[in-house]
């Protein structure tokens, strides 16, 4: 197609650049990607296999589809047939306007007037292929005002991939199938009329995150004439036109009932209830016992432990046993749990009650409740500091990953700044016994490394210095890799600046820096829980936050080094690597 003619039509569909790239992103996409590729593109990340397996032995991709901004259908149809496409319609697309309306509220009788009018243009692919293009076409100027209009653009709401049942009459199954543990949430769908000769009924599906190609994770479903029963149970799950069904509202009570479930953590570990079922079940009677309280109400607590959405418990015939998740919340356990319980349950928990006011003002929640910032109350609170040095260690079960992540085999030196309790070290000495370490802390939790790495047995091998992290005369200087993990989100932008320069002026140009942190995610749908660790720093630190990789980045390069890799560790931790600039 050459230039002349592609602007003519661009200009008869009054399409914009953006749309025509869109247009063309979705035919190439098609042209390069395999059935099983798109149902995994819009699967969850980490499907079973056998999800994958099971929907592309009963389907084949029908379509890809976007949505344009053009008062003229017939000039998007017109534009496709110019790139070689068999195009057809424009049809109505009554399942895509409700959602739109949905989505930004537009009012029922804008709706019915017409003014939010979707039309459908649908395209097969050249050379005998049956996948195509489903082209979504709605004016501009329409019932959605300019904010909506760049939500859609920005963030392609209605990208998806379309599969079609090979026999109709397995719909059900396919639902059944989809619907499983690991598969994506139901999001609503509904009966199309002008789709084919007997209509289509439609089903679609989400998932979280965003696809390679950056668009959401959106599946549908589409089986030719209605299948009315089956849409009733989908749209059960999700309600009508995409709204909150059964389903989505147990999710939302999910989430508004939490804190039960943490209370009831936190409960389970003070009386111990985790330690006295680690050798075998017992019943709420001889619990009862063993804890002091009344069998009923201890009952009440026992069954509510029991319920999938805390699953500490399980039912042994007329007594109680710890699951997996339970046993993390023992003394004995590897990776005990126990201290975070304790921690989140009660100080983290009283703090998250001002958390209105610190982000309607610039209140500092755990202050407001507590009547002093975070780490002068631990220091005045011998039992509370206890319980977070030991929740904070506990929550450091990824540290055991970092030797493994990276390469220590040719360092000779590994100085370790706010290295806390020295576990980190620890695990790194164990592993890499050429090893010789430094550590660096306050004067105030030296003795608790120190205890802790004559545990380990790498005390003979490691320095322990007392000092500030922000002084270049306290650091170890010359070493070969520099650790700072988990000190960062603790400060605000002045004093991280002021941490990585020290670091910069005790290393060597071929020092090595490494970060631990949680960095978040660009995408705010992605399933990473650095933005609630996020939350967790608005409300229980003084300035600090977690960060995206572009700011750890611009951090490193106003310090003196470069963000030059990453390695990624369990609960979404990673290590940054930076070398001096």
């Amino acid at each position: 197609m050459n230039s002349s003619s592609d602007r003519a039509v661009a200009h008869a569909a009054n399409l914009a650049e953006d749309d025509r790239r869109r247009i063309l992103d979705v035919y190439g996409y098609l042209r390069s990607t395999s059935d099983a590729d798109a149902v995994a593109d819009v699967l969850p990340p980490g499907a079973p296999v056998e999800m994958v397996k099971a929907v592309t032995r009963v389907c084949t991709v029908d379509h890809a589809g976007c949505l344009v901004f053009s008062p003229d259908p017939s000039g998007v149809r017109d534009y496709l047939r110019e790139q070689g496409l068999d195009a057809r319609g424009p049809v109505p697309g009554s399942v895509v306007r409700d959602r739109l309306a949905a989505r930004y509220g537009v009012p029922e009788e804008q709706v019915r007037s017409g003014r939010l009018d979707v039309r459908v243009v649908h395209a097969r692919l050249p050379d005998g292929d049956q996948r195509g293009l489903e082209v979504l076409c709605l004016a501009p100027d329409d019932a959605l005002d300019a904010p909506a209009v760049h939500d859609e653009r920005l963030r392609q709401h209605e990208n998806h991939v379309a599969v079609r049942p090979t026999d109709p009459g397995q719909l059900e199954d396919l639902r059944a199938t989809l619907s499983c543990t690991g598969g994506p949430l139901p999001d609503g769908g509904g009966y199309n009329p002008a789709h084919g000769e007997d209509g289509a009924t439609v089903l679609r599906f989400r998932a979280p995150g965003r696809t390679a190609s950056g668009w959401p994770r959106h599946l549908e479903v589409i089986a030719p004439g209605r299948h009315t029963d089956v849409l009733l149970r989908h749209l059960a799950a999700t309600g009508a036109d995409g709204g909150p069904g059964e389903e989505a509202d147990r999710r939302l009570l999910r989430g508004l009932t939490g804190a039960w479930g943490t209370q009831a953590l936190r409960v389970m570990a003070e009386l111990d209830i985790p330690d006295h079922l680690a050798d075998r079940p017992l019943t709420c009677a001889e619990l009862a016992d063993l804890t002091g309280v009344d069998a009923d109400r201890l009952y009440r607590l026992l069954r509510a432990l029991c319920h999938p959405w805390i699953g500490a418990l399980t039912p042994s015939g007329d007594a109680f046993a710890l699951t997996r998740l339970g046993w993390r919340l023992t003394r004995r356990a590897p990776n005990s749990m126990r201290h975070l319980a304790l921690l989140y349950g009660d100080l983290f928990y009283q703090s998250f009650t001002a958390l209105t006011d610190g982000v309607r003002t610039d209140t500092q929640p755990f202050t407001a409740v507590f009547g002093q910032p975070p780490f002068e109350y631990l220091r005045d609170h011998p039992y509370q500091r206890r319980v977070f040095t030991r929740a904070m260690a506990e929550g450091a079960a990824f540290f055991t990953d970092v030797a493994t992540a990276v390469d220590l085999s040719d360092v000779r030196t590994v100085a370790d700044i706010g290295g806390g309790n020295g576990e980190l070290i620890a695990h790194l000495c164990a592993a890499n016994p050429h090893l010789e370490c430094a550590l660096l802390e306050r004067p105030e939790v030296i003795g608790a490394a120190r205890d802790n790495l004559r545990a380990h047995g790498q005390l003979e091998r490691c320095t322990l210095l007392s000092g500030s992290f922000t002084d270049g005369r306290d650091l170890p200087a010359g070493a070969d890799v520099y650790v700072v993990a988990r000190i960062l989100h603790d400060w605000d932008d002045q004093t991280c600046a002021s941490i990585l320069r020290a670091v910069r002026h005790a290393a060597t140009a071929a020092s090595t820096l490494l970060i631990i942190e949680r960095p978040l995610p660009d995408d705010p749908e992605d399933p990473s829980v650095s933005c609630l660790w996020d939350l967790n720093m608005l409300v229980n630190n003084v300035g600090g936050r977690e960060r995206t990789r572009e700011q750890y980045g611009r951090l490193l390069r106003e310090a003196g080094f470069e963000l030059v890799g990453e390695r990624p560790l369990r609960l979404d931790m990673a290590v940054l690597i930076a070398r001096a600039a």
